[in-house]
């Protein structure tokens, strides 16, 4: 063999080691983006208050079996209500997911909300938080992928309430007005579910003071029948502000 011919293969041989170096180069940076290393969320110092609806202070009417005063522990902020989405290299469940600035949004309740899933769609890897582009209203969790407005239902709330994890949702409901007895129930929610034990009948003097008060919770009774109630928020159960 020629040193010419012999210098020739020598070079062919390191072009093709360079080329499946690259290759498997490729694939594992491929591997990385889709599955493993990815980006996370800064974690925002949030402190949450009692939200209050109506807010304190407005006259509202409800009728029977409707909540007189909600209130739950969160904050306000800019809250996407997504549906859910299933692709090929990720899937997003249903829920809210509030802002946390620079178009990234998180879901608070629920910490494998978006699954990253490899080329072989195998779930890797999960996260709490998406990315939102509002100008072209789309959805992308954190390796490439998104999602449109026709494969995902978006919807967005600019001043909604984000309540944090082990939040309980509060309410007063209005069950009518016999014989000068106004007749309340008091519920609690927790992960939208109601906790029966904590659920309480009760009943207050229409002839008395027009000023319901329970749990810390404070309303003025406007006009009040069998049907319907007509009130003004005073305080939340926390008296703290409104939502």
């Amino acid at each position: 063999m020629s040193i010419r011919y012999r210098l020739v293969f020598r070079q062919e041989k390191n072009n093709r080691l360079k080329m499946k170096i690259n290759n498997v180069a490729l694939t594992i940076s491929l591997a990385v983006i889709l599955t493993g290393c990815v980006p996370h969320a800064s974690n925002r110092n949030i402190t949450a208050i009692e939200v209050v609806k109506p807010a304190i202070g407005q006259s509202a009417t409800a009728y029977m079996g409707d909540p007189i005063i909600t209130s739950a522990t969160g904050f306000k902020t800019d809250v996407l209500e997504l549906g859910a989405a299933n692709g090929a290299l990720s899937s997003i469940a249903a829920g809210t997911y509030c802002s946390e600035g620079n178009g990234i949004y998180r879901n608070y309740h629920n910490p494998q909300a978006v699954a990253l899933k490899n080329l072989y769609g195998q779930i890797g890897n999960y996260v709490d938080y998406v990315s939102y582009d509002a100008a072209k209203n789309e959805i992308s969790p954190p390796n490439g992928t998104s999602y449109t407005a026709s494969e995902i239902s978006i919807k967005r709330v600019p001043d909604g309430l984000c309540r944090v994890s082990n939040s309980l949702v509060k309410t007063i409901e209005y069950n009518g007005n016999a014989g000068g007895v106004m007749k309340f129930t008091y519920r609690e929610f927790a992960n939208d579910m109601a906790r029966a034990a904590f659920t309480t009948d009760f009943s207050v003097d229409s002839k008395g003071s027009d000023v319901i008060a329970y749990k810390g919770a404070k309303f003025k009774v406007n006009k009040a029948d069998n049907s319907s109630i007509s009130y003004t928020i005073i305080s939340g159960f926390d008296k703290a502000v409104t939502f």
